[in-house]
């Protein structure tokens, strides 16, 4: 009996642990979401032979610190934030765009608040404008107003960390100016504020959001991940097709309010793809002329094979 005890025990640890098959994704509340829970509605991960689950996250250093403990094996981001998250370091990987291939899916925002004198972007040099710093609100800002001819020293900021509190500040007079994304720019614009320039009107595209792995799931994974890359595609291409089929899911999961519920655009999604160059280069530029980071070449932060499952 002993002997038979021992042999039980050899063998049960002698068993290789076996990995858990689910791919977690960490997802914020946002329109760019959207996707993801489309293809789990119309079970296109199912189809693909692999299980995904979808996990919400109310901020980002919520999702961060889920990476960082290896809780989620990808996430949606802001290549801002993933770059500054990883800093060349070669443990997260920028794969695909989510969204902001073109102008037209940027959805940030500089407003000027209700009672203020501010009437058009001009009027906006000197003035303190409501960011967060080191993100993708403070880039943006830079860039919009780049684009409108501001020089460096024209361009005035204040941290103000949390959205609704930076939203808040706004329609009460707290600060004359804020930059804020959809869909909070057309709630404070619904509310008083005045939008004086969006991203979405330029030529290139400034803002964008990405899908990220961890660099050793993108390794050990790739059939799981091309296979969670086509039930991608396929339901961005649902989407495109018919988007009335999904505006309510698409209010629920994007935080839209009742009061825009009919006339908030759905964005045409863009099909996965690897994060382009253009699109990487200005903001690594951005990035070492603020000293936040050494520049990092393309290669090391962006991976532009998954969607090959052959190797």
């Amino acid at each position: 009996m002993k002997k038979f005890v021992l042999f039980v025990i050899f063998m049960v640890t002698a068993l290789p642990v076996m990995a858990d098959e689910t791919l977690k994704i960490g997802l914020l509340l946002i329109e760019d979401s959207v996707p993801f829970y489309v293809a789990e509605q119309e079970t296109f991960y199912g189809q693909q032979n692999i299980t995904v689950e979808l996990i919400p996250f109310l901020s980002a250093l919520e999702r961060d610190s889920a990476l960082a403990a290896k809780a989620i094996d990808g996430a949606i981001a802001d290549p801002v934030g993933a770059i500054l998250y990883d800093k060349g370091r070669g443990e997260l990987k920028i794969t695909s765009l989510c969204l902001g291939k073109t102008p037209q899916e940027g959805i940030f925002a500089i407003l000027a608040a209700p009672k203020s004198n501010i009437q058009s972007v001009a009027d906006l040099k000197g003035v303190e404008i409501a960011v967060s710093n080191a993100t993708i609100i403070e880039y943006v800002t830079d860039r919009m107003l780049e684009t409108e001819g501001f020089q460096p020293t024209e361009i005035k900021k204040i941290e103000v960390k949390k959205m609704p509190i930076r939203m808040q500040m706004l329609l009460s007079g707290s600060v004359q100016a804020a930059t804020l994304p959809e869909p909070l720019a057309s709630i404070a614009a619904g509310k008083g504020a005045k939008i004086l320039i969006t991203d979405a009107g330029g030529s290139t595209s400034l803002s964008q959001t990405v899908i990220i792995f961890r660099a050793d799931v993108l390794s050990e994974r790739k059939k799981e991940i091309a296979g969670f890359f086509q039930a991608y595609r396929l339901a961005v291409q649902a989407i495109n097709k018919n988007p009335k089929k999904y505006r309510a899911l698409f209010m629920e999961k994007g935080r839209i309010p009742p009061f825009l519920a009919q006339s908030y655009p759905i964005p045409t999604y863009p099909l996965p793809e690897p994060f382009s160059k253009s699109l990487y280069q200005p903001i690594i530029t951005w990035l070492t002329k603020k000293q936040l980071i050494d520049e990092i070449p393309y290669e090391a932060m962006i991976a532009t094979d998954f969607m090959d499952s052959s190797h």
